[in-house]
């Protein structure tokens, strides 16, 4: 037999919907660090790795972007870059854009960058720089309304 107590479900609800006002604050604190997780993510797969045959313009840097959205119970934190060759960089030559996003939601660590030894010598290797940011927004949208709704009394 379950015996449920109706107030503390009832208070448990009333905290996540509460919660949801927050969720325009939780967005731009995940867009704002999934930025930063895509600079990091840039720079471990292609700017401070050892140069090789293709001038270094800073074209893919430029292009990183992260965009916040909320509805009154949805937040979404989108990883993008919007330079010609990013899918190359992100897939490399024979990459899949599925596996990668498999291999970086099952990283156990989604803050660190995410990269596959990807350099200017080895640039037909996949950099996925975009899909590591991608699993760490997941990672951190869920990890602040928690910490949100742990918060609420």
């Amino acid at each position: 037999m379950i015996n449920l107590d109706d107030r503390a479900l009832t208070a448990a609800l009333a905290r996540i919907e509460q919660t949801t006002n927050d969720l325009p604050a939780i967005a731009e604190q995940t867009r704002a660090e999934t930025l930063g997780h895509l600079i990091i993510g840039a720079n471990a797969n292609i700017y401070a790795t050892q140069p090789g045959a293709y001038r270094r313009t800073g074209e893919y840097l430029r292009g990183l972007n992260a965009t916040a959205r909320t509805t009154a119970l949805r937040a979404t934190v989108i990883a993008s870059n919007d330079a010609d060759h990013a899918r190359d960089v992100e897939t490399g030559e024979t990459g899949n854009l599925l596996q990668l996003q498999a291999q970086a939601a099952a990283r156990s660590n989604p803050r660190a960058a995410f990269t596959l030894g990807r350099s200017g010598i080895n640039w037909a290797r996949p950099g996925p720089v975009i899909t590591g940011a991608q699993a760490f927004a997941a990672y951190r949208l869920r990890e602040l309304f928690v910490l949100k709704v742990r918060a609420v009394r």
